[in-house]
């Protein structure tokens, strides 16, 4: 029998990339459609092919080895690259698809863009999906993300510096002065616990302000919740600006303050050189500076 071109298990490839991805046989399985002892018996059969565990035990959950790491990088880009190879040459309307992928708080200064990209490229469909990091880049065309992309499939630029300002509702009295907005219910945010504190030692407030006030894990949350006049929120200037600019809300001061939170670009390898991918991050990192970082 001659030789076959391939000798990887490509099912046991495809469901480790899976369990992978999202660190669970279970989620896998469901995400697959089979079984979780099938997802277990493919893993073994692809740990016993290259010789090494590609998972190990963690606490209740499981991780990647080192070589699994590695190796789901590897992964990642092969699979993305037989992806379009394949809609290249059945010449699949993906070449018209874009999904870029965001979170929540990036998707907000997204969407102020994404209009004026369409109507640049009208023959392009941009899809925006909703994801927490590079382990939900599957499927991603570009992504921004709130941290570098350190793995070597992937290619990044950083493009935003976060600041945080408050903002709160036109509709009702807006404060004058930071001492004013002191005297204000304040919105917190769980991922920025000492945001208050530092835009008021910035503002020159150096005591007379309480910190007590509803508080919100989800940004998007707080920020409706100072468009419905519930208090003052302060939150990342590049999630509101498309509020801002409708005036469903009011930035009543000019200090703004860093999270130390940086936003990049991050695009696949193996996708660099579609044309879709090149356009969306020319687009991007042709905006002003000022409107970037």
């Amino acid at each position: 029998m001659p030789d076959r071109p391939f000798r990887t298990p490509l099912n046991a490839v495809r469901a480790f990339e899976c369990a992978a991805r999202l660190l669970s046989y279970t989620r896998a399985a469901a995400e697959l459609g089979v079984t979780q002892g099938a997802v277990s018996r493919q893993i073994a059969t692809l740990e016993s092919y290259i010789g090494q565990p590609l998972f190990r035990r963690a606490g209740r959950g499981i991780a990647l080895t080192f070589a699994g790491e590695r190796y789901a990088a590897d992964v990642r880009a092969a699979l993305a690259s037989l992806e379009s190879a394949s809609a290249r040459i059945m010449h699949r309307p993906d070449e018209s698809v874009l999904i870029v992928g965001a979170s929540a708080v990036a998707s907000r200064w997204l969407i102020g863009r994404l209009a004026e990209f369409q109507r640049a490229h009208r023959t392009l469909s941009v899809h925006l999906r909703d994801i927490a990091g590079t382990a939900d880049l599957h499927g991603i065309d570009i992504a921004v993300l709130d941290a570098p992309a350190t793995e070597p499939s992937l290619d990044s630029r950083e493009i935003l510096r976060e600041r945080l300002t408050p903002v709160c509702s036109p509709a009702g009295a807006v404060p004058d002065s930071p001492a004013a907005l002191a005297a204000n219910t304040l919105l917190h945010l769980t991922a920025y616990p000492d945001a208050w504190t530092h835009w008021f030692a910035a503002a020159g407030v150096t005591g007379g302000y309480g910190i007590q006030g509803p508080v919100f894990d989800d940004v998007a949350l707080a920020i409706e919740a100072a468009i419905q006049g519930q208090g003052v929120a302060i939150a990342p200037a590049h999630a509101v600006e498309v509020d801002l600019r409708a005036g469903r809300l009011a930035a009543p001061f000019p200090v703004s303050v860093s999270s130390g939170r940086r936003y990049h670009l991050a695009w696949p390898k193996a996708k660099g050189r579609l044309q879709k991918v090149r356009l969306f991050r020319d687009f991007i990192l042709a905006a002003p500076a000022a409107d970037r970082v």
